[in-house]
């Protein structure tokens, strides 16, 4: 559970730096509303280098703070009526807007060294092992983007591969790219580098195994930067939220939090 919460934590420091944020479904959701909520308010002291920042949704939604609830998905705008800064058309979100972001934040069930990923299906398109949910809009979004964070928030470091094999969503070749996962980030493009780790994360140790063997630089990784105790509350609350709205991993996590107590 701990590791979950400090990986959205993470997660939402991206949104805290400032700027409009194009926020995809899952993960990213969770992460901006965790950063809305721990947004300082004005006259309060807190990081000189936190900015005001807006998320935009693939739906054509801006949102200008902490919604109401957690959005279900991206089109449902009850949830962050009172949140909203803007409504434009989804085409506009996708097409005319996608230059103007300051960096994109999706989720990345399957990705590879180079930033791309796959959200379609694993294994043979007639027959696949797994089916992923799609990308919707991401592929018009990645292909523009000059920053893009992907968030990662499984436990099976076998995710991140060498080459997906089929390819939802491809980066720029001089975008910034980062993957954000429960063991750290990682910086993804021609030369692959493990930024930063979480050494006392569960399969730590493993995973910079396995990005050495995809041939990642993981020489010159550092700690990642210490979660506050405000910080896991607000992380744990927007998680009890995002459960009763359905959310599968906010109920897996919570689930899995009970069990360690029980022991």
């Amino acid at each position: 559970m701990t590791d979950t919460l400090k990986f959205l934590v993470r997660a939402a420091r991206e949104f805290r730096r400032g700027g409009w944020v194009f926020t995809g479904f899952h993960w990213p959701v969770l992460a901006g509303q965790l950063a809305a909520r721990l947004r300082t308010a004005p006259g309060e002291p807190g990081d000189p280098t936190e900015t005001e920042f807006v998320q935009c949704f693939e739906a054509g939604a801006g949102v200008w703070g902490a919604a109401r609830l957690v959005p279900s998905s991206t089109t449902d705008y009850p949830s962050y009526a009172d949140g909203l800064h803007y409504v434009a058309e989804s085409g506009d979100v996708l097409l005319a807007l996608a230059r103007r972001f300051d960096r994109v934040v999706l989720d990345a069930a399957n990705v590879d060294l180079r930033g791309r990923v796959n959200s379609s299906f694993i294994g043979r398109r007639e027959q696949p092992t797994v089916r992923l949910p799609g990308g919707g809009g991401s592929a018009d979004i990645v292909a523009r983007a000059t920053e893009v964070v992907w968030l990662h928030g499984g436990d099976d470091p076998r995710r991140l591969q060498a080459r997906v094999e089929h390819v939802t969503a491809a980066p720029p070749a001089d975008a910034l790219v980062r993957l954000h996962c429960r063991w750290g980030v990682v910086r993804l493009g021609a030369r692959p580098t493990l930024d930063q780790i979480v050494p006392d994360a569960d399969g730590a140790e493993g995973f910079a195994t396995h990005l050495a063997a995809l041939g990642v630089d993981v020489t010159r990784a550092v700690p990642c930067p210490d979660v506050r105790p405000d910080e896991l509350a607000a992380a744990r609350a927007v998680l009890v939220d995002a459960a009763e709205r359905g959310y599968d991993v906010a109920v897996r996590a919570l689930r899995e939090e009970r069990e360690e107590a029980a022991q």
